[in-house]
């Protein structure tokens, strides 16, 4: 059963989303987190993760998707 002791903070959870997806892909250089040279693919939100309760971090809706740094939606 899967416990308290066994959560991750919510910046690991967005990293194994992001940073530690592309390592786990062998495309760190290309993907992950935003920095020059690498895809622009980021989404836009309606508040912040960090300043929400956790209760309320799936209420969080997406504003804007970028891929390759060009709105698509």
């Amino acid at each position: 059963e899967i416990g308290l002791d066994q959560r991750i903070s919510l910046m690991e959870a967005i990293k194994s989303l992001t940073v530690y997806a592309a390592w786990q892909i062998h495309r760190e250089n290309e993907l992950g987190s935003l920095e020059p040279g690498k895809y622009a693919d980021f989404i836009v939100l309606d508040k912040d993760p960090f300043r929400v309760p956790v209760g309320e971090l799936q209420d969080i809706r997406v504003l804007a998707t970028y891929v390759s740094g060009t709105l698509v939606n």
